[in-house]
């Protein structure tokens, strides 16, 4: 079975034979995908790389051998054009502290060429709009969340990186992403979601095994 997700589209996430070490062991062994527009799951047995894999195609993990390009441009090479075309969302949101939710919001943006009233749409309906002048390190675990997931939203980027989006949310918030989701993957979007959660609609499934990539 192919390691690499095909789509007749042309892919705007990219991944060529990357390889990933951390503490002298490779994670990621040669990892390759193509994903073009739509929504592909992500999967595999806990602690098989799949966080490994979205840090690294996000840019946050350096990649020791391989190449990763994000809508055409390579991530290595032009890594703010890659970036302004990526909304990554991790396990664990490390976000600054010391901003309000609006400030953290509104440096996304203007990454991302957004406007300031696109970074905050999603408060509302996330139901943390009355928090945007909080500080991030007053929020709650949940609130924090939240707030990730609008970050990685601003701007509607071209590819999304989801890195278990459940977590810590409400079924006001989930109901909420999934229809958000389907909106992005009408508009020709490209999302990647790691999750244990089965996904029914998705138009593939990928599992890391091995510190590689293959298609279900």
């Amino acid at each position: 079975m192919s390691e690499e997700a095909h789509s007749t589209e042309t892919p705007a996430l990219v991944a060529d034979a990357i390889v990933v070490r951390r503490g002298g062991l490779r994670i990621l062994d040669g990892a390759s995908l193509r994903c073009g527009p739509g929504l592909f799951h992500l999967t595999g047995a806990n602690a098989s790389g799949k966080s490994t894999l979205l840090r690294a195609l996000a840019g946050v993990l350096p990649v020791a051998r391989g190449h990763v390009r994000v809508a055409g441009h390579d991530l290595a090479r032009a890594p703010v054009l890659a970036r302004r075309a990526l909304g990554y969302m991790p396990e664990t949101a490390d976000l600054f502290p010391y901003l309000r939710c609006d400030e953290l919001l509104e440096t996304v943006a203007s990454l991302r060429g957004a406007t300031r009233a696109e970074a905050l749409a999603p408060l509302e309906p996330l139901e943390i709009g009355a928090l945007a002048r909080a500080r991030v390190g007053t929020l709650s675990f949940g609130q924090r969340r939240k707030l990730a997931l609008a970050a990685a939203l601003c701007g509607r980027p071209r590819v999304l990186l989801l890195d278990e989006p459940e977590s810590g949310l409400d079924s006001h918030s989930l109901a909420y992403l999934e229809g958000h989701l389907q909106e992005l993957v009408r508009a020709g979007r490209t999302i990647v979601v790691a999750s244990h959660r089965a996904r029914p609609g998705a138009s593939a499934t990928l599992r890391v095994e091995g510190g590689r990539v293959r298609a279900l």
